[in-house]
C-alpha cells in the first residue's frame, strides 16, 4: 500500500499545530498499513476465495478446451477424407459438408470459450478491487478509535511514499507504533483459516485466442492497499484447425 501525500502540506500543517501552542498535546503514531493488510484474517480469506474461484474457472475453461479439441480432431478427420482422391466423390462431398458444419461448430466454441474467460475475469478483478476498498475501510476505522483511545492526533503509515517517491516517514524511534497492536486487536476473533486450491501446472488453461477481456487497472495506490494475491494471467490459445 502505497499514499502519496505533498510534504509541504504535511509539514505545514505540523508547524501551525506548533504554532498554535499545541505541541505538548501533539501526539504521532507510525503504522506498517501493508503489514497490517497483509496479515489480517479476512485479507486472507478473501485471498484464498479469489485463488479458489481461478481453480473453479480453470476447470469450466479446460471442460470447454477439451470439448473444442474433440471438434478439431473430427475436423480434420473430415477435411482429409474430402481431400482424398481415393474415397468415391460422393462421400468427399458429404465430408466436405460435415468439416464445413464442425468448423462453425468450433467457431462457436472459441467466442464461448473467450467469452467467459473475458467475463470472468472482469468480475474477479472487480470483486477483488472492492474487496481491497472494504478491508481498507474497516482497517483504517478500527486504527482510528485505537488511536482516539490512546490520545493520539495523528497516525502516519510508515510505507507511505510523498509524491516525489520518497519515504514519508524518514525516521520513527518505533515508540508510538501502533502495527502490533492493531493487528492483535483485528485478528482477535479470526476464525481457522482454510489453506486455497491449487491446480497443476499442466491443468492451468491457457487464455483463448482472440479474448476481449478488457484491462483493468490495479486498484489506486493512493486509497487502497496492494491487490490481493491470485491473479491468473497466461494461457495460449489452442491450435487453429489445421486447413
Amino acid at each position: 500500500m502505497k499514499k502519496m501525500f505533498p510534504t509541504g502540506l504535511l509539514a505545514l500543517s505540523l508547524f501551525a499545530f506548533c504554532c498554535d501552542g499545541l505541541a505538548a498535546d501533539f501526539k504521532i503514531a507510525t503504522v506498517d498499513l501493508r503489514k497490517v493488510f497483509d496479515t489480517y484474517y479476512k485479507t486472507i480469506l478473501a485471498s484464498a476465495a479469489n485463488s479458489n474461484n481461478i481453480v473453479e474457472r480453470d476447470k469450466e475453461l479446460n471442460a470447454m478446451m477439451e470439448a473444442r479439441r474433440k471438434y478439431q480432431d473430427n475436423w480434420t478427420q473430415e477435411k482429409d477424407k474430402s481431400e482424398n482422391q481415393a474415397v468415391p466423390a460422393e462421400e468427399r462431398a458429404k465430408s466436405r459438408k460435415a468439416a464445413d458444419d464442425l468448423a462453425v461448430q468450433i467457431q462457436i466454441q472459441n467466442e464461448t470459450i473467450s467469452n467467459y474467460y473475458a467475463r470472468t475475469e472482469i468480475k474477479r478483478h472487480d470483486d477483488m478491487v472492492q474487496h481491497v476498498a472494504d478491508l481498507t475501510t474497516e482497517i483504517t476505522n478500527v486504527m482510528n478509535a485505537m488511536a482516539k483511545r490512546q490520545g493520539y492526533t495523528m497516525v502516519l503509515d510508515r510505507t507511505a511514499l510523498t509524491m516525489t517517491g520518497n519515504p514519508l516517514v524518514l525516521y520513527t524511534s518505533g515508540e508510538n507504533d501502533l502495527t502490533d497492536a492493531l493487528m492483535k486487536e483485528l485478528n482477535s476473533t479470526a476464525p481457522a483459516l482454510p489453506a486455497p486450491e491449487t491446480n497443476k501446472p499442466a491443468d492451468t488453461p491457457r487464455p483463448p485466442a482472440g479474448t476481449n477481456a478488457r484491462t483493468l487497472p490495479a486498484p489506486n495506490p493512493t486509497n487502497s492497499p496492494r491487490p490481493l494475491p491470485g491473479a491468473n494471467t497466461a494461457i495460449p490459445p489452442a491450435p487453429p484447425p489445421r486447413r
